[in-house]
């Protein structure tokens, strides 16, 4: 499992406006195909969509009795699973989560055309210290990549899904 995921890290960048601080010519899926299949297939408790404010929708979900979250990137066909740690929080409101591998959920949007990101590599750490993972970044802008500079992400997933805030909680 974890050779597969440094082959991946090997071929993978992250494509130039995947974070929403630059134009991205990128091709994907219509994002309401995203929506329309989310509503259609599961329960869905909330939804935040895109707007201005977010390069990615999220939807609080109820599947096998458990409450998860789906996140999928604005400017791309990516999308990742989440389970939901604390849901107090309101649902209009990120809660505590973590991402994590869900085969059933990732095999159905995978057929459709979505790509799931593996939970190893969006909770992989942003180090310049190891090459594998700043080679993911060489492609994106010069914004983008300020940006990273400025909001300090710690993750990968913080970076496809614009989780700026998170990256400064205490884990």
């Amino acid at each position: 499992m974890f050779a597969l995921l440094i082959r991946k890290l090997k071929k993978m960048r992250l494509t130039k406006g995947i974070t929403g601080f630059s134009e991205t010519q990128n091709e994907y899926i219509d994002n309401d195909i995203w929506k329309q299949t989310v509503q259609s297939f599961f329960s869905v408790k909330a939804e935040v969509n895109f707007s201005d404010r977010y390069n990615f929708n999220y939807h609080f979900i109820e599947y096998d009795h458990q409450l998860m979250l789906l996140f999928k990137n604005k400017f791309s066909n990516l999308f990742a699973v989440a389970e939901v740690i604390d849901d107090s929080d309101e649902y209009h409101k990120l809660p505590e989560h973590r991402f994590i591998n869900h085969s059933d959920i990732s095999d159905f949007f995978e057929g459709i055309g979505f790509e799931c990101l593996d939970e190893k590599f969006v909770n992989s750490k942003i180090s310049t210290s190891n090459s594998l993972k700043t080679n993911l970044l060489e492609d994106l802008s010069k914004e983008e990549q300020e940006q990273i500079l400025k909001k300090e992400p710690e993750t990968i997933g913080n970076i496809i899904f614009n989780d700026w805030k998170k990256s400064r909680r205490k884990v």
